[in-house]
Formats: C-alpha cells, structure tokens, sequence
C-alpha cells in the first residue's frame, strides 16, 4: 500500500516566508517579469538576455536543494510560462506545445547546468523568432488564419477545400483564391510543402518505414507519397535517407 503523501502545514510557508525576509531574499517582480515577456511578444532578440535572469536562483528561488535540478525546475516552469503568452497572442497551439516538448524533454536529459542555459537560450531565440514570422504575417484574413491554424493540427488527415469551406463559412473556390492570394501558393501547394518538410524529420530521426511516414501523414499510398517527396526536394525517401539519416537520435522500428 503506497504511504500517503504528509500534507504541508501552513506553518511551513510561513517559515519560508520568514526566512526569505531574514535573508533579504525576494523573488522577481512581476513587473519584471512582465518586461520580459513583453520583449518576446513583441519578437525583439533582447528577450533572449532577459531570459538568462529567468534561470537566477537568487531572484527566482530555490526549488530544489541539487542545483542542477533547481536549473531544470526554474527551465521547464518559464518555458511552459512563455508557451501560455505565445499562444494568448494568437500562435498556433500545436506550434508552440511541439517547440515547447521538444527542449523540455531534451532539458530533463541535460547533464549539466551549462546545456540548461544553452537550452534556454536556444529556445528563447525560436520562440522570438517563430513570434516575429507570425506577427510579419498577421495581415492575414480570419478566414486564411482558420485554415492555417486547421492545417496545423490536421495535415497528417485528409483535407479538402470543402472541408476548409465548411470550417470558415466560404465558397472553396473563393477560399481557394483567397489562400493563394494571401499565401502566394495553392492549398494543395501549402499542404504538400508541409507534409514532405515533416517527411523529413521523419526520414532522419526514425526508422519508420516508407510505407508507415506515407500513410501517417496523410499520403493515399507510399508511392503518391515517394512521388510527391520527389516532386519538392529533387530525390526520393530512400535516397533522402540514406544522405540524411542520423542513427545516433532513435532505434525504434525498421527500415523498408
């Protein structure tokens, strides 16, 4: 029978709080914290300086007694905080989630302090950047934006203009207009691009086989996929692999 968690007295935070005042210790302020994540939103680089004061345990606090840990605690919180700020300004969810997985998880296998920073530095400057593509972009329609956003979520399914016609209310032949217009390419342009470039993430950091990356990203076989895959980047699935793969990322499945 597992032992039941010791529930924290209030009489422990009050000793913290004592101790943090007998030290002179206090956290950020949210003022701060605010200017901090104000320059990201607004997709200026400075925020990437900023987000060093984020790892500070003397401003933002002990979690953990193992510096190391308390340097992976203090990542993952503002990295989830900054994922919220991004995604309350209008960046697609899927997007910012994805970014946000991808350095946690590689935080919560970082050996030292120093990738932690690095870590950090390096997330900051994609979610600065991913911000600074958007906010260049967002001249966009409502309607463009909900299809954009659809397509996020849904490219490994099969779409069709229909489907963004119901989606936003429009005519799919003016939809179709409109999304070359303000794209400066066709849906079925904007959906291949975006299925062939996780193509290749899939071609270089798994084994997955042809057949299995043609069928889950939304391909009606593995030859439409090895065609299409050709058509965008001048060679096929197995040639891509064989110049691209890094066998030193995953293990899972087989080649075929």
């Amino acid at each position: 029978m597992a032992k039941e968690m010791e529930k924290i007295d209030i009489s422990e935070i009050r000793m913290l709080v004592h101790q943090h005042a007998e030290t002179g210790f206090a956290h950020t302020t949210y003022d701060d914290e605010s200017y901090r994540f104000h320059l990201l939103m607004n997709g200026d680089m400075r925020a990437v300086e900023e987000s060093e004061k984020l790892l500070d345990a003397s401003i933002q606090g002990t979690l953990s007694s193992d510096p190391l840990r308390n340097m992976r605690y203090l990542f993952i919180i503002n990295t989830g905080i900054a994922t919220r700020y991004m995604i309350e300004a209008g960046l697609s969810q899927e997007t910012v989630f994805s970014i946000s997985d991808v350095y946690i998880q590689k935080a919560d296998t970082a050996n030292t302090i120093e990738e932690i920073r690095d870590l950090n530095r390096e997330v900051w400057k994609v979610f600065v950047q991913t911000v600074a593509d958007f906010r260049n972009k967002e001249l966009r329609s409502g309607p463009v934006y909900r299809c954009l956003e659809y397509i996020d979520s849904h490219f490994n399914e099969k779409i069709t203009l229909e489907d963004l016609g119901e989606l936003t209310g429009l005519n799919p032949c003016y939809l179709s207009e409109l999304f070359r217009k303000e794209m400066n390419v066709t849906f079925g342009t904007y959906l291949m691009n975006l299925r062939v470039e996780t193509a290749k993430a899939l071609l270089t950091r798994t084994e997955y086989s042809y057949s299995k990356i043609a069928y889950s990203l939304g391909f009606c076989s593995q030859s439409h996929f090895c065609a299409g895959f050709r058509k965008l980047t001048g060679t096929t699935p197995r040639e891509y692999r064989r110049g691209y793969y890094n066998a030193n990322i995953t293990r899972f499945g087989t080649f075929n």
